[in-house]
């Protein structure tokens, strides 16, 4: 999978998980991945819920699939650079006023992809999702992490 980008990736996630969703990542086209993050980070962290009434809460998968795959591609941008090499870079680009290169989510592993099952359920059960809709989106995720676009 390596050259597939977070937001490449999340939209096929939304299309098969949630694909209402898919279209809130679509309206944030002409934001930096930072900024994508930024926003669906500040809607998971609110305190109320989102929806038309007491009885019908809903609980968004964007921000959930988004932080978590994002999470996997930023530590592995982590390892790949050293911090000074990585702090010149982002220097060089705000200088020349270039923006900010898209994440690509890396080939992961299988404990590595047992952690990401793990923290997608996680993640999802704390924005209110029900726990056995948690584990199959958790599902859908790794299935997704686990194979190259083109082999299904």
């Amino acid at each position: 999978m390596p050259g597939q980008s977070v937001r490449e990736v999340v939209r096929d996630i939304l299309v098969e998980q949630a694909p209402r969703e898919a279209r809130l990542l679509d309206g944030m086209a002409s934001l930096s991945d930072r900024q994508v993050t930024r926003v669906l980070h500040r809607s998971r962290t609110r305190r109320e819920p989102l929806g038309f009434g007491a009885a019908e809460v809903v609980a968004l998968v964007a921000p959930v699939v988004w932080v978590v795959v994002n999470e996997v591609a930023q530590r592995s941008a982590a390892t790949a650079v050293d911090g000074a090499s990585r702090w010149g870079s982002a220097w060089l680009r705000r200088v020349r006023h270039l923006p900010e290169p898209a994440a690509e989510v890396p080939a992961l592993s299988s404990g590595q992809l047992v952690e990401v099952r793990r923290r997608v359920v996680e993640r999802a059960q704390a924005s209110g999702m029900e726990p056995a809709a948690a584990e199959a989106l958790a599902d859908g995720v790794v299935a997704r992490l686990a194979t190259t676009p083109g082999d299904g």
